[in-house]
């Protein structure tokens, strides 16, 4: 089971192995990422990140949907860098109820919406296709913040 799906450019950092795993009481964290599921030193510096005793798993989008679907009764935490991979993903059969979106930081191209989100169309164009998915969309930095409706936000 997804405890929750994340949006944050930087993957795993400090909030997301301590604040976020504890605020929904996750047993592992799994990072999507078809390129860093190929790459053998960010696979490492990840797993580095990761807290002792939650599983880390670094997968691209079809061994996710595989291993999501075999550990469904675990509370797995995850993690990816760009929308995308989530639409993907549910359109491999998962499915998603909420995404946290984070941090997606600024970058040429793309316009602010809250203090830690910047979108560009593409992004926006996925947005809207989750959210008629029925995935609830939603903007917070930290598991403390109120929730706000990313949708209102586009």
């Amino acid at each position: 089971m997804i405890t929750i799906a994340r949006i944050d450019e930087r993957l795993i950092h400090g909030q997301v192995a301590y604040a976020w795993t504890v605020a929904y009481k996750s047993e592992a964290i799994m990072v999507i990422d078809n390129e860093i599921a190929k790459d053998k030193f960010q696979i490492s510096l990840l797993q580095m990140a990761c807290p002792a005793g939650v599983k880390c798993f670094i997968c691209d989008e079809d061994k996710a949907v595989e291993l999501l679907k075999k550990y469904e009764k675990r509370k797995i935490f995850v993690v990816v860098k760009h929308p995308g991979t989530l639409l993907s993903i549910c359109k491999k059969g998962c499915s998603l109820e909420a995404v946290n979106v984070g941090g997606l930081y600024f970058k040429e191209g793309r316009r602010q919406i809250s203090k830690t989100v910047y979108v560009d169309p593409e992004m926006e164009e996925i947005f809207r296709e989750l959210d008629s998915l029925g995935v609830r969309l939603e903007n917070r930095t930290t598991p403390t913040d109120p929730e706000e409706d990313l949708m209102k936000l586009l």
